[in-house]
């Protein structure tokens, strides 16, 4: 197979860093994308913030053990900093409706509640094909936690990180937490990165330095593979259509809208099932920029909680200096409830974190954004995650090639499901199979 021509779908980091990669190596590239910008969902707003603040309303972290994005910002020169050097804190309520915070022991103690099913993971290495593995998936968290007469307080922290996880703890396998576990506290203090100006300052580069046709508020409606390349169908804002060639194609759509395009001839039944099957989190991203600091002065400048809030954090560093912003994430049943807090007002919201002030005059909101991705028609949702009716032994299926069409995507990643890493990490493969082709 020769391939001169490819078609990526989709402009989101997965479509971006392949698009990249594939015209450095000399192919003619058309990207197309149905939104009007690119970075799919990760997105960077200035809008409403002042004095050059700006908010995240997606992707926002780079762990220390994300080499891909690590690599890709420094060759792009993009800056990034070190940020929460104190992680998370736990805070939710216990049996007799108190206030617990715990940094450390209740992740060890959520540990210990899963530790058989964490044994299990080891002793397979982690491989989704593996019985030991694909049986553990069938559990939800919830279900083994009760079956194993976890504590209350134990299992309320699985609550808590549906921050997360953007799943409720009977709606999430057991699966992606045991793999989280079975990296034991390193899992939660890992060093995390943004990026100094926010993550569109990425997407900004990587689009600037790659040679590309850019089709943007225009869908992938239909592709069909020929003898000798592919043809997609794709449609603008006014439905009107146009047809484009190619030699092969990248197709980085989450599954929530793959499963919209009609592929000729179709993909195998079991991938079919696989991305059909497929769940995605609901998740409200919120943030507020504050007339002072939220956390007082505190040491602990990130929460992950049982409340509406959801999971928040000081989202000051890499910002222009002065900046008081903060950026709430609510996954799960909370994303509903978050929406509706920020509706009435973000001062609302604020006022629910008052057991943070030491005394004074509370902040107030000077400008606010929020966006729910479970309503996001090109998204349904935020990320992917894996429910105890997903069978471990379908991910490999997400990601495999279909002929002339290979498909990438976080949802896609072996390792690095969820993050922007595993959308770099997919990229990296589909270049890999078409140069090889």
């Amino acid at each position: 197979m020769r391939i001169q021509r490819v078609l990526v779908a989709g402009a989101g980091l997965a479509g971006l860093s392949a698009a990249n990669q594939l015209a450095e190596a000399g192919i003619a590239v058309t990207v197309v994308e149905a939104r009007d910008r690119l970075g799919g969902r990760a997105w960077t707003i200035h809008h409403p913030f002042v004095d050059g603040a700006f908010g995240e309303l997606g992707a926002e972290f780079i762990d220390d053990d994300h080499p891909r994005m690590r690599r890709l910002a420094k060759r792009l020169g993009v800056e990034t900093v070190r940020v929460l050097k104190g992680g998370f804190t736990q805070r939710y309520r216990d049996e007799a409706g108190s206030f617990e915070l715990r940094r450390t022991s209740g992740w060890a103690e959520l540990g210990k509640a899963l530790a058989p099913l964490v044994h299990e993971y080891d002793a397979a290495h982690g491989a989704s094909d593996s019985d030991r593995v694909r049986e553990l998936s069938t559990y939800s968290v919830k279900d083994w936690l009760r079956q194993s007469n976890a504590p209350a307080h134990v299992q309320k922290m699985a609550e808590v990180m549906r921050g997360f996880f953007l799943a409720d703890p009977d709606d999430l396998s057991a699966l992606p937490l045991a793999a989280e576990l079975s990296q034991g506290d390193a899992a939660i203090r890992t060093p995390m990165h943004r990026i100094v100006g926010g993550t569109g300052r990425l997407v900004t580069a990587l689009a600037t330095a790659t040679n590309a046709r850019w089709i943007l508020n225009h869908r992938l409606r239909a592709i069909t593979q020929t003898v000798d390349g592919v043809v997609a169908e794709i449609a603008d804002e006014s439905n009107r259509l146009q047809q484009i060639e190619a030699d092969a194609a990248v197709i980085t759509l989450p599954a929530t809208t793959l499963r919209d395009v009609i592929v000729t001839p179709s993909l195998p039944e079991d991938q079919w099932h696989a991305v059909r099957s497929l769940l995605y989190g609901c998740a409200t991203k919120g943030v507020i920029q504050t007339s002072a600091d939220v956390f007082g002065g505190r040491p602990a400048r990130a929460f992950a909680t049982d409340m509406a809030a959801g999971a928040f954090w000081d989202a000051a560093e890499g910002q222009p200096a002065g900046t008081a912003i903060i950026s709430f994430l609510a996954g799960g049943a909370a994303s509903s409830q978050l929406t509706e807090r920020l509706r009435e007002s973000a001062d609302v919201l604020l006022s629910d974190l008052c057991w943070l002030a030491r005394g004074g005059e509370s902040p107030r909101a000077v400008a606010s954004a929020h966006w729910r991705w479970e309503h996001d028609p090109l998204a349904r949702g935020g990320y992917a995650y894996i429910d105890p009716g997903f069978d471990a032994g379908w991910l490999p299926l997400l990601g495999r090639r279909a002929g002339r069409l290979v498909f990438a995507g976080e949802h896609t990643s072996a390792d690095h499901q969820g993050y922007m890493e595993g959308a770099v990490e997919s990229a990296d493969r589909v270049v890999r199979e078409l140069l090889s082709a």
